[in-house]
């Protein structure tokens, strides 16, 4: 009879604390994935400002996309840089 008032004991007790870790765990996953998107818009706005704030790289981007093997080394250099750049947040 003991067993049985101690076993029901642990059943009121841990079955709300499992379902409340699975609950902080849900909703630890969904600010995980939230935080990740945000960095990712941050990165995307990093890379979209270096577009649109310098007029001399928006034309180097301009004319590596229409002919790579055309740019000097230097411009080579900034271009692929920022392709890089691009391909490893997407």
């Amino acid at each position: 009879m003991l067993t049985a008032i101690g076993q029901l004991a642990t059943v009121f007790i841990g079955v709300p604390s499992i379902i409340y870790f699975a609950i902080q765990l849900r909703e630890q996953n969904r600010e995980r994935r939230q935080s990740a998107v945000n960095a990712l818009t941050v990165q995307w706005g990093d890379l979209t400002k270096a577009l649109h704030e310098n007029p001399e790289f928006t034309a180097l981007f301009l004319r590596g996309v229409q002919s790579f093997h055309d740019l000097d080394a230097v411009s080579k250099l900034r271009f692929s840089a920022f392709q890089n750049r691009f391909f490893k947040n997407f």
